[in-house]
């Protein structure tokens, strides 16, 4: 069985715990950080395999993360691997909560994973009978990373695609990305569910939230269609080479500096 809450904490609630956390599967952990406790309120994700454990980010920092992780791991003789999808403060900033850490920089990340030609080449990454293709996808940040499971097909894109602005800092390394993220989908990887790290979107087509909002009443859901992939992909590509703000139901690309 997989699934999602009803409802996500948005913030209305002052008593809502630090961090929510849902098991989608009996092997796959999401987590939210609290918007209370910070306005980003990341999505922070643990899958398990046979043999290792992967949590990908580790929040802003404010709160602990750790003993949450400790909880989820109880019982399991499981090497725990940390990572992040890339290395922006409210993605790395518990990262001194635990005890070894993949680095941040593209560098780091390539040298880690096995990547030879960044940020061409795809690669996989097995946890024990459960492997996940590694894919490069800088342009919102220099070391960015999407994560394919082909075991639960869900493809999480970090910061890169959720119900939110999508900040864009190099424009032409994000639309090389997108097309290649898309491609590697086309090329015979089904995606059931896109999954992001924020949710800034409302349940109204095209409306975000202020920025800095730490408040979500009428949220939009946290999973993505994989058609807004290629929605993404092909508005990038309609844009050509000039940063413009696009917006669409589900997303608002939005070009940095």
């Amino acid at each position: 069985m997989t699934s999602f809450p009803a409802h996500w904490d948005d913030g209305t609630t002052s008593t809502a715990p630090d961090h929510q956390v849902h098991w989608y599967d009996d092997r796959t952990a999401i987590i939210r950080q609290a918007l209370r406790t910070n306005f980003e309120g990341p999505f922070i994700y643990l899958l398990l395999g046979s043999e290792r454990a992967l949590l990908l980010d580790t929040g802003t920092g404010h709160i602990d993360l750790r003993s949450v992780v400790d909880e989820l791991l109880k019982g399991r003789d499981l090497e725990l691997v940390v990572a992040h999808t890339h290395g922006h403060g409210d993605h790395v900033g518990g990262d001194d909560q635990f005890d070894s850490v993949v680095g941040r920089t593209a560098e780091e990340v390539a040298e880690y994973f096995g990547i030879a030609s960044w940020p061409e080449q795809i690669v996989q990454f097995d946890l024990g009978d459960r492997v996940l293709d590694v894919i490069p996808l800088p342009g919102h940040h220099p070391s960015h990373l999407a994560f394919y499971d082909r075991t639960t097909r869900l493809l999480l894109t970090g910061d890169s695609l959720y119900p939110g602005r999508l900040y864009v800092f190099d424009w032409p390394a994000f639309r090389a990305s997108v097309a290649r993220l898309a491609e590697f989908v086309a090329d015979g990887n089904p995606v059931e569910l896109v999954l992001g790290t924020h949710i800034e979107m409302t349940d109204q087509p095209g409306v975000d939230y202020e920025m800095g909002a730490d408040r979500h009443p009428g949220e939009h859901e946290l999973q993505l269609d994989p058609a807004v992939l290629t929605e993404l992909a092909e508005v990038m590509a309609q844009a050509g080479d000039t940063p413009a703000r696009i917006e669409r139901d589900h997303f608002i690309v939005y070009p940095v500096g």
